[in-house]
């Protein structure tokens, strides 16, 4: 019996020993297998390795619809996060919906290198725009470009952004094939390269640089000795300018930036360029969002809370926009509260007016453009 009992014993710990081997085989095989087949096995092995850090791969799946001008894929982990996901749209309503969407989170979070037609929003997800001369025209006759979304959920370090923009840049250049754009491939960025988050610089220091208009305008009392953000790139989709209020020792916790030091924001210039991105749109996010979209409403506007101003550059719609930042205030300090007045309203207006002539006027002058509109004097 005690030989019986050895046996049995010797044969659970035999079977056990199998399980675990065959579990640690199987593992690193379903890994490759995953990797090898996700996004059509596009995605280039180093950087989706880096981008990785180290998660068991646990899911793919891929769609692509020629009709419709869309491709979907997307990686996870064995924990259902995801690993890698890409999103394509050469035009219809869910392009024209995703690209409101955008809008509503006041991009550039990052601003790309190279000259590359995107930018980075939050959460490492890049947005490349290329041109996709096979893909028609838009509503108004302009360039189509196709939107593509690549996002990488886990990467956060140095080494893995430049890996993130390295895939990014890979997979829209498949998927730009895929849907039949025809064009130049992307440039592949240079080794190291990563999104820029900006330059801050003290606003007297703004003068001279595609911001300058933050520099040489009337701004908020606030906003005289802050600080302006600079997230403009060569060839970019969406450029930012920002100016800040300085950091009082007691606002920690309505800081309005990630930077060290950054105040609230008072004033912000924004630059769309592409289908898309010259029609200012409401949104329940409040007034001072600013949403991308088509349709025909392409000419310039003016609120107490956003001016629109458009032109053309090399055959592109162009929009410019300004429109007051998180922390602007109703009164100056010391002042009675309460609504604005007519007057005040009025003085609103006329700022924004300024802020986006000077803006445009520039950017125009910069990029060679024409047909710049601004809105009507208040």
């Amino acid at each position: 019996m005690r030989q019986h009992r050895g046996g049995l014993w010797g044969s659970v710990c035999a079977l056990v020993v199998l399980a675990v081997v065959g579990f640690s085989v199987r593992a690193p095989v379903k890994d490759w297998w995953l990797a090898r087949e996700a996004c059509g096995g596009a995605l280039p092995g180093g950087d989706l390795e880096t981008v990785r850090t180290d998660v068991r791969l646990g899911s793919e799946r891929e769609s692509f619809d020629p009709y419709l001008g869309q491709y979907h894929c997307v990686l996870k982990s064995d924990k259902g996060k995801v690993v890698v996901a890409v999103d394509a749209y050469r035009d219809g309503a869910d392009r024209e919906e995703k690209l409101a969407y955008i809008g509503s989170s006041r991009p550039p979070h990052a601003v790309l290198p190279g000259g590359l037609p995107g930018f980075e929003d939050e959460n490492s997800l890049v947005y490349l725009m290329p041109e996709c001369p096979r893909g028609g025209q838009g509503a108004s006759g302009e360039h189509r470009r196709l939107l593509v979304g690549t996002w990488t959920y886990f990467a956060g370090s140095r080494e893995e952004k430049a890996a993130m923009l390295r895939l990014a840049v890979r997979m829209t250049n498949e998927v730009t094939e895929k849907l039949g754009c025809g064009g130049e491939p992307l440039p592949a960025p240079a080794d190291g390269a990563v999104p820029d988050t900006g330059t801050y610089v003290p606003r007297a220091e703004a003068r001279g640089t595609a911001c300058d208009a933050l520099a040489t305008t009337r701004v908020p009392a606030q906003g005289r000795d802050g600080d302006v953000r600079i997230a403009v790139a060569d060839g970019g989709i969406v450029g930012r300018c920002t100016l800040y209020a300085p950091k009082a020792a007691d606002d920690d916790a309505y800081r309005s930036d990630d930077r060290p030091g950054a105040g609230t924001s008072l004033v912000e210039l924004t630059s769309w360029r592409g289908d898309g991105g010259t029609s200012p749109r409401g949104s329940g996010y409040g007034t001072d969002r600013l949403l991308m979209g088509g349709g025909s409403a392409r000419k310039p506007a003016l609120t107490e809370d956003r001016a629109w101003a458009v032109a053309e550059c090399d055959g592109e719609n162009v929009g410019f926009a300004a429109h007051w930042g998180d922390g602007y205030p109703y009164r100056e300090a010391g002042e009675q509260p309460g609504p604005p007045t007519a007057a005040e309203r009025g003085e609103r207006r006329g700022l924004l007016r300024e802020y986006v002539a000077a803006f445009a006027e520039d950017q125009v002058r910069r990029g060679k453009c024409a047909g710049l509109r601004l809105p009507a004097n208040p």
